[in-house]
């Protein structure tokens, strides 16, 4: 056993953690984003940071292993969650992205507030993560990053 194979496998397993710590911290600024610095945006920057590391230590085929859907279906189930965030309101006879909120009292957590702003954050994460796997990805497979 050489310097090499330690330091591998010490920063493997110090990749895996922080891959999940990154994604853990940044539904917390997800969550807290519509009312509180954060949101969508940073949060998928943060997640993203972290499933960059782990490709660039184990390549992009373990990453998509771990994601198990494509970058790209990320895009789309965003966009999604937007274009509902966008025209739910109208059902409700009211102007598009109006808020619409929901208060549900839970028997452990109290009471829990949704909406709209939270399903266009979810989006906005969802987007900003497949846009920013798709193109290192890319990147990584032109370099030959294996």
């Amino acid at each position: 056993m050489n310097n090499r194979s330690l330091r591998n496998i010490i920063l493997e397993k110090i990749v895996g953690l922080f891959m999940r710590v990154m994604v853990i911290f940044s539904i917390y600024l997800l969550l807290r984003g519509h009312n509180n610095p954060g949101g969508g945006f940073i949060g998928g920057i943060i997640a993203s940071t972290g499933f960059i590391f782990y490709a660039i230590i184990f390549g992009t085929d373990s990453l998509q292993k771990v994601i198990k859907i494509k970058p790209q279906s990320f895009i789309g189930i965003g966009l999604l969650l937007v274009l509902v965030a966008a025209l739910l309101p109208t059902l409700f006879s009211t102007e598009m992205l109006t808020g619409l909120w929901i208060k549900a009292d839970v028997p452990v957590l109290g009471t829990l507030h949704a909406g709209t702003p939270l399903i266009f954050d979810t989006g906005v994460y969802a987007v900003v993560i497949g846009v920013i796997l798709t193109i290192v990805i890319s990147i990584m497979e032109v370099l030959k990053w294996n």
